[in-house]
């Protein structure tokens, strides 16, 4: 029997590497003769790097840059196919997770520090970069990015305006005659997980700003100032991005990317499967087991355990999800997952919860595997 193990990670408690041997341990209890193969997953957010690396061979590098606050911090980032390909992610840099809950202000927080890293991949001599998008503390749409690179963006009085997105409201012209020359030069794949417009009530403000600390009343602030940046960069590229699919990723980050790149925006779970060469792992395969941290109606927006399901139903492979919580609204998941299990096992606090997700995931595990094991004998 060949068993692929193909989940994301379980934010905060198991990276997906961790949650293949969690969920391997426990069905080997029961199917210990089982051919197990590994796929750790994630769709273009955290970790993205780190699953590609696992399948891919590379080299991590690590440089220190400007954080989201205008702090300076040591992002990890890799290189691909013998130094031609750079993998990004923009949490590494400007990320959610670098900040206390206390600290996230996106109306200052920028994305400098990711076009310093990118910046960096430039000077190295990249032919192709892809850049993950999950996880982002910023609402800028790319504005520092821009900066980083060498563009302008000057107010009023030809004066370059300050970092962070509450600045764009001093935005009067953008200036890209000095941005770094190879910019055009390279192929450039944005990897993320929503589909999101630039702006409006489904936008990246709206619906993404809450988390990263925005108020009601900030909210719609940031909404104007990146409708407006819209506005200006129109200007310059004559193409108008506030209904783009998947422009309202990260705060908006491919609009600021769409001045100085020709970006190709893709799913992040499927760049990641198509570089891992996912169907070729799963041919054969006799049940696939994948997960999460959480499954809810976001699972369909994308996310690693809605993609691979995809992969494996196409080859008639079943399909079993294990997640650390079970949420609401996850009956289209059916029509591609055969049945998802929680791990929880009682009401409990979030630390605990976390504590304890090594030994819930390989619990559920070995349940799940036992009662495989039942119905072939019935």
């Amino acid at each position: 029997m060949k068993i692929v193990i193909a989940p994301d990670s379980f934010k905060e408690s198991l990276t997906a590497k961790q949650a293949c041997e969690c969920i391997e341990i426990g069905f080997s209890e029961v199917f210990p003769q089982a051919e197990y193969v590994h796929l750790p997953l994630a769709d273009g957010g955290e970790g993205t790097v780190d699953v590609l690396l696992q399948g891919l061979k590379g080299e991590i590098k690590q440089s220190r840059v400007m954080g989201p606050l205008n702090e300076p911090v040591l992002a990890s980032w890799a290189l691909l196919d013998e130094g031609k390909t750079a993998l990004i992610e923009i949490a590494s840099a400007s990320g959610l997770d670098l900040l206390e809950p206390s600290q996230r202000d996106p109306a200052i927080a920028t994305t400098y520090g990711t076009g310093e890293l990118i910046r960096e991949a430039l000077d190295f001599g990249v032919s192709k970069i892809l850049l993950g998008l999950g996880g982002s503390a910023t609402n800028d749409a790319g504005a520092g990015i821009v900066q980083a690179l060498g563009g302008k963006l000057l107010d009023g009085d030809g004066k370059e305006i300050d970092r962070g997105g509450a600045a764009l409201s001093k935005l009067a012209t953008i200036d890209l005659s000095s941005v770094h020359p190879r910019c055009k030069e390279v192929h450039f794949i944005v990897a993320c997980d929503v589909s999101n417009p630039l702006v409006g009530e489904t936008g990246a403000s709206y619906v993404f700003g809450p988390q990263k600390g925005a108020s009601p009343k900030l909210v719609e602030s940031l909404d104007n100032v990146v409708q407006h940046f819209a506005n200006i960069s129109l200007l310059t590229s004559s193409i108008d991005h506030c209904h783009s699919a998947g422009f309202g990723a990260a705060g908006g980050t491919p609009l600021g990317l769409s001045l100085l790149f020709n970006i190709t925006i893709q799913p992040g779970i499927e760049v990641v499967l198509d570089s891992l060469n996912a169907d070729n792992v799963l041919r054969n395969a006799d049940l696939l087991i994948t997960g999460e941290g959480q499954m809810d109606n976001q699972t369909l927006q994308g996310k690693t355990p809605f993609g691979i399901a995809q992969r494996a139903k196409s080859q008639g492979i079943p399909v079993i999800a294990i997640a650390g919580c079970i949420g609401k609204e996850i009956e289209e998941l059916y029509s591609v997952i055969d049945a998802s299990f929680g791990t929880v096992r009682s009401p409990q606090d979030l630390k605990q919860v976390l504590g304890e997700a090594r030994d819930n995931v390989t619990r559920t595990a070995r349940n799940i595997a036992a009662s495989i094991k039942i119905g072939m004998q019935l």
